[in-house]
């Protein structure tokens, strides 16, 4: 249709060029230029605007079976969605973009270069549209992920070994492992799983007295990394470097930016003032004490930054409440992409009395272990741990026994478990 009012335009443009027979024409001629733009605009318009709301449509489908998958795979089946859909004619379409956003909604954006028909007599060869788009699949039962190892394909990405157990009875708790290896998650000895849910993508193996209940899904899709989007804050200059206490003494820490990390020896008793640390290039570590805080983050970035616990100490740390000071929701988080270098690879939870940690534990990338005596125990109304890949060794216990309605502390919109939630666009 297009093509065919361009050309009877221009078969009039040549017929006045060519006739030039009487005075009235060349005044014709110049009242009839304004007239074909403004028509050549209003069709090159509706070109372009039929472009946007089939754009618009192939991005919105995209996205919505994208977050009905909500695996790690979800971008290939948002991008296979849109190429089965895409018709533009005339237009070239980009390969559209596609990523999470903070709180694991689902986002897009398309980009189409569509060819003017009239417009490029004056210049303009063709316009860009673009289309965005976003869409978020919400909880249908409220469940949660409490234990999450985020490493695709590693062996042994959840381990237990010797007399290692892991007990969780919270009703809506899910422990998730992405590895697929047919080794995922190994019990060796007298190791023990009780959960509510266990979604392991691969393979389980038991060795000596292991038992696990229930048995693990039947399905499982890797989950992607919840928080890989989240924001990180901003922070100044050190107020502190390579900060050190030890001795029979009784400390109040303020919120800042600790540089070198943290380092307590002997029986200190420290108390963590609300708001952020920021760990900036070292470790936390302790080898005893009694460590408490109320609406505190540790918050874990740059060159070498883990938690590194050792001997009896006692922590009791719960984390910001919403809309207060640090990070609502996390106990310690650990920033992977820090602009002053790498994280360890590694934290250690080890040898501890007890461990009260109220909010999530979010150390990806990192193998985090827990050995010896330790006992990893959380009668706080809501934990979560997250990272790379989670070893308990020795005698070491993890028990969550998570009652959300207790707690002030918010979960996460992105730690809500999403499959077979309800689908929504929200733009």
């Amino acid at each position: 249709m297009f093509n065919r009012m361009q050309t009877a335009a221009m078969n009039i443009l040549r017929r006045f060029k060519v006739d030039n027979a009487g005075n009235v024409l060349p005044m014709f001629v110049l009242l009839l230029i304004p007239v074909l733009a403004l028509a050549g605009s209003a069709i090159d318009y509706a070109h372009l605007n039929n472009v946007k709301n089939v754009q618009q449509v192939s991005l919105d489908a995209a996205l919505l079976a994208g977050a009905q998958d909500g695996s790690t795979n979800w971008t290939n089946v948002a991008l296979g969605s849109f190429n089965a859909n895409i018709h533009a004619a005339g237009a070239t379409v980009a390969t559209p973009t596609f990523a999470l956003d903070a709180n694991r909604g689902y986002t897009g954006s398309s980009t189409a270069a569509v060819p003017m028909n009239f417009l490029r007599l004056f210049g303009v060869k063709s316009a860009n549209v673009v289309a965005t788009a976003a869409a978020t699949s919400t909880s249908a039962t409220g469940n949660y992920y409490c234990v999450m190892a985020l490493n695709p394909n590693a062996q042994a990405a959840l381990q237990l070994n010797g007399n290692a157990s892991i007990s969780i009875t919270a009703p809506k708790c899910v422990m998730q492992v992405n590895s697929n290896s047919s080794s995922a998650v190994t019990m060796n000895g007298n190791t023990t799983i009780k959960s509510q849910e266990n979604c392991f993508v691969g393979g389980l193996q038991k060795v000596g007295n292991a038992t696990i209940a229930p048995a693990p899904d039947k399905t499982c899709k890797a989950i992607p990394d919840p928080f890989a989007a989240y924001p990180r804050p901003a922070f100044g200059p050190c107020d502190n470097a390579n900060y050190a206490l030890s001795g029979n003494k009784t400390v109040t820490l303020q919120p800042g930016v600790y540089c070198g990390g943290m380092k307590f020896s002997s029986q200190v008793n420290v108390t963590f003032a609300p708001g952020l640390y920021v760990i900036k290039d070292g470790t936390v570590t302790e080898n005893g004490g009694t460590f408490t805080g109320t609406g505190v983050t540790f918050f874990l970035t740059g060159a070498g930054a883990a938690m590194n616990m050792s001997g009896q100490a006692n922590w009791h740390i719960a984390a910001p409440t919403a809309g207060a000071n640090g990070m609502p929701g996390f106990a310690i988080f650990l920033d992977q992409n820090g602009p002053s270098g790498i994280p360890d690879t590694k934290s250690q939870l080890s040898g501890q009395a007890e461990l009260y940690l109220e909010g999530i534990v979010y150390l990806p990338g990192q193998l985090v272990t827990v050995t010896g005596n330790a006992e990893v125990y959380s009668p706080s109304p809501y934990t979560t741990y997250i990272g790379d890949t989670l070893s308990f060794v020795g005698n070491a216990e993890l028990i969550i026994n998570n009652d959300t309605s207790q707690t002030k502390v918010p979960i996460p919109t992105a730690l809500y478990v999403q499959t077979g939630g309800v689908l929504a666009l929200t733009r």
